[in-house]
């Protein structure tokens, strides 16, 4: 307990002399903020996020130092989700960045030396943590330094055009000595994904340089996912995986399928392409968003030149983003030449499969008995299913991707498999263990502790007792909507009413239509539950 309170006091503690804020505050660019009002109210929101992501910093951390592996796993999921907030409404206020950069290397510092519960090279996070690394080193380095280092450009008709020169030699310098056993597991992934991969670009026109893309992305990892909620080996957010026809459901994430994403990302990089006429700004824009390559295109307090502005002259965006092109091109030197770079490539067997039409909804494991092959091949081989469970609506297909080497009697076996009703993936059952509580049992399950207790009749309030087997709503279960009305006391704030609750502050002042974050005594607040 001891070691968790220091440990606590150590990180909450982050903060800033006078000193440090004042030279900060007398570098600070007037031109930056539009007006005061808006300052106050960015600031005052980047505060409130701040203040939420170090709370489920704290929560992380004792329920990893407790081994209460599943709340460790949602707290630092918490954390990065906040982080990547953060660092968007950072961008233009120095002090501001400062923090946030504090809090990020803080976290990630923990995470990937100090946890003790979690194995974090088998999380999607693994490579999302070892981006940051470089990130860091490159953002480090006195370029400088680097003596001999002429920069050279490759082109070719058709493809990217291949760039070396001091940040470029800089990320080779890291792929070779700290970031080596990344490196050799992704050159060791390399060429099944080549073959899956590669006719798709072709066929969709864009350079085939895009490849490596993923590989810095993802490290080709299907299970990849970054502290922005990216996902898949091509690291698509959400909104533009659902924008360029990637479907996701409880059940399934195309973000996750290696031919649909390929597909899709190589038809958003042409877009992009078709805006700025030119690969690097594409791939910039690709990490950071069209929208803010295109503000630093057209910043006239940035102290760009005038006239045409390629990659290399956007020195004032964040630093993933800077050292994005960078990273790309070290990935490329390394690729067409690992020995010279002190690796030595054992490839992953490639992937070979026929593609079964799955015709009825069906859980993975009755295709493990049918087909012979073990689970963990199957999902492997079909990264984009979330819950191992197969949802097919009536009159449709599902194109299942089947190991060559399964059980020739398949077709025969699997038609004598009935149909499993939604309701089977739906509803789990759950034996109480010691230890356990509703919070975490939600957790495990994805759902929620009002699900549970209204499935099952239960009290909040009360412990469940251990050996209790009680039913666990997930998927597609819809609770009634509920709504809590609490009046707000003296010393009350948003963010605390909100972590009461467990829901966020946005949240609250949109159902309260809030402007801001102010509250005073007396004020009923509508709380949805």
């Amino acid at each position: 307990m001891i070691k968790t309170i220091y440990i606590l006091m150590s990180f909450l503690s982050i903060s800033f002399s006078q000193e440090d804020s004042s030279k900060i505050e007398q570098n600070f660019p007037n031109n930056v903020i539009d007006s005061t009002n808006n300052f106050f109210v960015e600031n005052d929101l980047f505060e409130t996020l701040l203040s939420e992501a170090k709370m489920f910093y704290a929560e992380a951390i004792i329920s990893d130092l407790i081994s209460d592996t599943l709340n460790a796993m949602y707290g630092f999921d918490n954390v990065f989700k906040a982080l990547a907030q953060l660092e968007e409404i950072s961008e233009n206020d120095e002090l501001d960045k400062l923090k946030y950069q504090q809090m990020l290397t803080a976290v990630i510092e923990y995470y990937d030396n100090k946890v003790v519960s979690i194995d974090h090279s088998k999380t999607g996070f693994s490579t999302a943590v070892f981006k940051e690394k470089v990130d860091n080193y490159i953002y480090s380095q006195n370029l400088e330094d680097l003596v001999n280092v002429e920069e050279t450009v490759e082109f070719i008709e058709g493809h990217v055009p291949i760039t070396y020169n001091k940040k470029v030699q800089s990320v080779i310098s890291y792929y070779k000595k700290q970031g080596k056993s990344y490196i050799q597991h992704w050159l060791n992934r390399e060429q099944k994904f080549k073959e899956i991969m590669l006719p798709i670009l072709k066929e969709e026109g864009v350079p085939l340089e895009l490849f490596y893309i993923p590989m810095i992305e993802s490290g080709l990892r299907t299970d990849a996912k970054s502290f922005a909620s990216a996902v898949g080996p091509w690291q698509f957010i959400e909104s533009t995986g659902k924008a360029y026809g990637l479907k996701k459901t409880f059940y399934i994430d195309e973000r996750r399928d290696f031919e649909k994403s390929t597909r899709s990302a190589a038809r958003y990089l042409k877009h992009l392409y078709d805006i700025f006429d030119d690969w690097y700004l594409a791939f910039a824009a690709y990490n950071g968003g069209e929208t803010r390559i295109n503000r630093h295109l057209n910043c006239k307090q940035c102290g760009y030149p005038k006239g045409e502005l390629s990659f290399w002259d956007l020195h004032r965006l964040p630093k993933e983003t800077q050292n994005y092109v960078p990273s790309l091109m070290a990935i490329i030197f390394i690729s067409k030449n690992p020995e010279k770079y002190g690796f030595n490539v054992n490839p992953d067997p490639a992937y070979k499969w026929e593609i079964k039409e799955i015709t009825k909804s069906v859980k993975i494991d009755d295709i493990e008995k049918c087909s012979g092959i073990n689970k963990k091949t199957l999902l492997e081989y079909n990264p984009e299913i979330l819950r191992e469970y197969i949802p097919v609506e009536k009159g449709n297909t599902y194109k299942f991707r089947m190991p060559l080497d399964y059980n020739p009697k398949f077709d025969s076996l699997f038609a004598l498999i009935e149909e499993t009703d939604s309701d089977e993936v739906v509803f789990k059952k759950h034996r109480v263990r010691k230890g356990e509580s509703l919070w975490s049992i939600a957790i495990k399950y994805g759902s929620t502790i009002t699900a549970i207790c209204e499935v099952n009749k239960l009290n909040r309030n009360k412990p469940i007792r251990i050996g209790k087997v009680i039913t666990i709503p997930t998927g597609s279960y819809k609770s009634p909507p509920k709504k809590i009305y609490y009046t707000v006391k003296k010393g009350d704030t948003l963010s605390e009413i909100a972590v009461k609750y467990r829901t966020s502050v946005s949240k609250i002042k949109r159902w309260n239509g809030l402007r801001n974050n102010l509250i005073y005594p007396g004020k009923k607040l509508v709380i949805h539950r």
